[in-house]
């Protein structure tokens, strides 16, 4: 299965949970869960609500408040590529859209939905460069920025401060700092909301345990831990089968992404490596976190590994559904994957039912620390066009959306209900969510994994607490919930381990120069790292690759970071 089709799996089973999905962060869209404290209903409208606003605005500033007359607003946004919506329904008209419109007396008009991405954001430069977009739009940084610096957008500083429900400033409240909701500022003031991306992303370690019990080895801490593991697993048999078919670390030529399978991130984070990052030190200096010499000596040991047969030999020219299919077939047994690979992990099990995956957060610091990266706090923008005669209509609509995606509002759980259609069919394909919201859960299915009661649990974690129950009272007897309590159970609770240790860069955004040589510099990049991990270049190789990269754009880079950073 390649990854896009991962993805827009995952997309789509999450209604009701939590994920990794956002266009910043590369993917598509998707959502996560909140706790019970915070799904705490807000009051639909009441009768003398609906009734009591003028057509101009809502009356007061009520945050679901009906419109006496209908509002019209106009709207461009991506499709939904593979869409499991019912014969007759669109993503133009259909059961969510019509739910968002009945309670706000809001007529949604697309102006244009597109669902290949590139062909999207043609359609979204054509409409900047024409000065006609539409009201309503959910757009990338540059842009955002580029619509931002024309003055075509409206501020939405008060009318986010008087509309926004209060769960949508809960989300927005939950990150640090204000650091996602600052994204969407410019100057002080709010141009756009930004998508939300969820804590939990980065790569944690999967490993077969009952081939670590077959060969009675202890789970691991440290790097040379994974690597004495890595090497019984090649070389010890650990499936039984009297053959030597077992395969060491899986690898993908990306090296290093958020959110990746098959990377190696945990390996570099090991020795306060970070590649593909820009932090500040303390003298104000700008660094970015793959030419370090902590780099050098995570390539290093990368390289070590390769040679000594510990990394796939063959992982420059696996596709990722290659990967996969070792996976699947017993042929590997350790890798590196986000809390979310628990759906891969299903199909080794439906291979082979003694097949028992664990995941963990390592390998360790020397301070006994998994360090990590936090993803990008956002990548998407929700924009309002400076003209729009109802900005507050936007946040509105956003306020009932996500009664609805989270099913707080009872109405919107008869909505498809039993179908799991997916949730990017509501208008705006915004994904919002606490950036805790995958270990806030985990409290909720250890009570229910005790007590087994279900009673008084809001309604969107139902599906999940289901399947739970059903794994833990017949262990891998149904893959979907094996899957699912693998993931949003197990994986997730490790997210929350009291080891992570957040390494939070000092810019996360695009610069020019970036814009324009980007693609030059990650591509000098990534081909050293490789050559020197394989073998094909000498560790020194590393010193001539910095040299290089900072003379064809990365001082520039640096400098404009630097720029930015002092401007805030």
């Amino acid at each position: 299965m390649t990854t896009k089709k991962w993805t827009l799996l995952l997309c789509s089973t999450l209604l009701l949970g939590a994920t990794a999905c956002s266009n910043g962060g590369g993917n598509n869209g998707g959502d996560g869960g909140n706790s019970a404290a915070s799904d705490t209903p807000n009051a639909s409208p009441s009768a003398s609500q609906q009734g009591a606003e003028s057509s101009a605005a809502a009356s007061g500033e009520d945050p679901f408040g009906k419109y006496a007359e209908t509002v019209t607003v106009s709207l461009g946004r991506q499709g939904v590529s593979g869409n499991n919506l019912p014969s007759g329904d669109t993503l133009e008209s259909n059961q969510y859209l019509k739910y968002v419109e009945d309670r706000l007396n809001v007529k949604i008009k697309y102006d244009f939905s597109v669902e290949d991405l590139d062909a999207y954001n043609q359609k979204v430069t054509l409409a900047i460069a024409s000065n006609n977009i539409p009201d309503i739009m959910v757009v990338d940084e540059q842009q955002f920025q580029r619509m931002a610096k024309a003055g075509m957008l409206a501020d939405l500083t008060d009318v986010y401060d008087k509309y926004a429900s209060p769960l949508i400033k809960e989300y927005y409240d939950s990150y640090t700092g204000d650091r996602v909701l600052n994204t969407g500022r410019i100057g002080g003031k709010l141009y756009a909301l930004p998508n939300t991306n969820i804590d939990g992303n980065f790569q944690l370690l999967w490993m077969r345990k009952d081939w670590l019990e077959h060969l009675n080895l202890e789970l691991p801490k440290t790097v040379d831990d994974v690597k004495a593991i890595i090497q019984a697993f090649v070389q010890k048999d650990p499936d039984g089968n009297g053959q030597a078919d077992t395969i060491g670390l899986l690898g993908d030529t990306s090296i290093a992404t958020d959110g990746g399978f098959f990377t190696f991130d945990p390996i570099f984070n090991a020795y306060h490596s970070y590649p593909k990052s820009w932090f500040q030190d303390a003298d104000g200096n700008v660094v970015y976190g793959s030419t370090t010499p902590e780099t050098k000596q995570a390539l290093g040991v990368l390289r070590e590994m390769y040679a000594q047969g510990l990394i796939d030999k063959e992982f420059l020219t696996r596709k990722w559904e290659d990967n996969a299919g070792l996976v699947s077939s017993g042929r590997a047994g350790i890798l590196f994957a986000p809390w979310f690979a628990g759906w891969a992990m299903s199909d080794a099990v439906k291979a082979n039912p003694k097949a028992d995956w664990v995941p963990l957060a390592v390998p360790l610091d020397d301070a006994g620390k998994r360090n990590i990266v936090p993803s990008v706090p956002s990548g998407s923008f929700l924009v309002v066009k400076k003209q729009a005669k109802n900005p507050e209509a936007a946040i509105k609509i956003l306020n009932v959306e996500y009664e609805g995606i989270r099913l707080i509002d009872p109405a919107s759980q008869e909505l498809y209900k039993g179908l799991g259609v997916g949730w990017l069919n509501y208008p705006l394909n915004l994904q919002l969510d606490f950036q805790d919201s995958l270990a806030r859960d985990v409290p909720i299915y250890d009570k229910v994994v005790k007590d087994k009661d279900k009673t008084g649990l809001p309604a969107r974690i139902l599906p999940r607490v289901e399947s739970v129950l059903k794994n833990q009272e017949n262990p891998k007897q149904d893959m979907a919930a094996y899957a699912d309590s693998l993931a949003f159970y197990t994986a997730a609770a490790v997210t929350g381990a009291k080891e992570l240790n957040k390494v939070e860069p000092a810019y996360y955004g695009k610069t020019e120069t970036m814009l324009k040589r980007g693609a030059n510099l990650d591509k000098l990049e990534n081909e050293t790292f490789l050559k020197i991990i394989t073998g094909t270049s000498p560790l020194d190789e590393f010193d001539s690759f910095v040299s290089t990269w900072k003379s064809i754009g990365g001082n520039q880079v640096a400098k404009e970071i630097k720029e930015a950073l002092q401007a805030k």
